[in-house]
């Protein structure tokens, strides 16, 4: 038994699939599926229920889900103190972001990283997972969090969690589709903004109706975030977003959001590294806290995703 086992069985128990879960860590499934009847023989117990349809979590299998999730955030964790207490961790690091990551992220991020690891000075760029992809090949960044996608291919990438697509109205907008969701051929003839056709989450919704052969109207193309949400707020237009991104104008009651059914649509937040490039102490230490802090905001309800 070892970490890994535990992050093969923790993305197994989410995604209900063991197909799912070797596609996440690039491994075959039949060596993922040994993993799990391995992990399930040392502990002398069954972990998932399997059948024609996947795989569901047994009730001791959830005891060990929610342990496991706190032993991968406390060995990050411990990892991180190991470094700071051996020896003194400076250097600048820069980590490219998008928007609505960093609307979550970098505020918990940055004040542990300033309290932990004073000798690190932090630079931070935020734009479109398009642009970080670039910003990471061409080294500009050391790291990043983006949205998996076509533009760059990061081999050493590691998957951190999905998140689902939104309908995201005003508040008092005409209602579609039935309450918390709406069917993705619902947005059918309703004005949308999104942005352009480089950008991730374009690549991703034009994709999705490919698929579903629906046909979206798309009246303005606008590549930053906050002229998207008060556009959508002004009741002007309707736009696609993960809740990340306006979690906020949520709470206030600015805006609501549907989740989109029939598909559902969603994305992989990955972290990659800038290729041909050492990995450097400041740099891994950074890593270990991203990870860290990803854990804690999803299991404390302030980032709404999935592993």
């Amino acid at each position: 038994m070892d970490l890994r086992d535990f992050q093969y069985f923790i993305s197994v128990a989410e995604t209900g699939s063991f197909s799912k879960a070797a596609m996440v860590h690039n491994i075959a499934q039949s060596a993922l599926s040994r993993r799990i009847r391995d992990l399930e023989a040392d502990l002398g117990v069954t972990l998932f229920y399997r059948n024609g349809r996947g795989a569901v979590v047994t009730e001791v299998g959830k005891t060990l889900l929610t342990r496991a999730r706190h032993v991968l955030v406390d060995v990050a964790q411990i990892r991180a103190d190991l470094i700071a207490s051996g020896t003194t961790v400076q250097g600048l690091v820069t980590l490219g972001v998008p928007p609505s990551v960093g609307l979550v992220l970098l505020a918990p991020l940055l004040s542990q990283i300033r309290g932990e690891f004073p000798g690190i000075q932090m630079r931070v760029l935020e734009g479109f997972s398009g642009h970080v992809a670039e910003w990471l090949t061409s080294g500009r960044v050391d790291l990043a969090v983006l949205y998996k996608g076509r533009a760059g291919v990061f081999p050493d990438a590691e998957h951190l969690l999905f998140e689902d697509m939104y309908l995201v109205s005003a508040k008092d907008a005409e209602t579609l589709g039935q309450g918390a969701t709406v069917a993705l051929c619902d947005l059918a003839g309703h004005d949308l903004a999104l942005p352009g056709a480089p950008h991730g989450l374009r690549i991703l919704v034009d994709e999705a109706c490919a698929r579903a052969q629906v046909s979206l109207t798309v009246a303005m193309e606008l590549e930053t975030l906050p002229t998207i949400r008060g556009l959508v707020a002004s009741g002007t237009i309707r736009t696609i977003l993960p809740l990340t991104a306006v979690q906020a104008d949520l709470k206030n009651g600015n805006l609501v959001a549907q989740k989109i059914t029939g598909p559902v649509v969603s994305r992989e937040l990955i972290l990659a590294y800038a290729p041909q490039r050492a990995k450097a102490p400041a740099t891994l230490a950074v890593v270990d806290l991203i990870r860290a802090n990803i854990v804690r905001l999803m299991e404390s309800g302030a980032w709404l995703a999935r592993v």
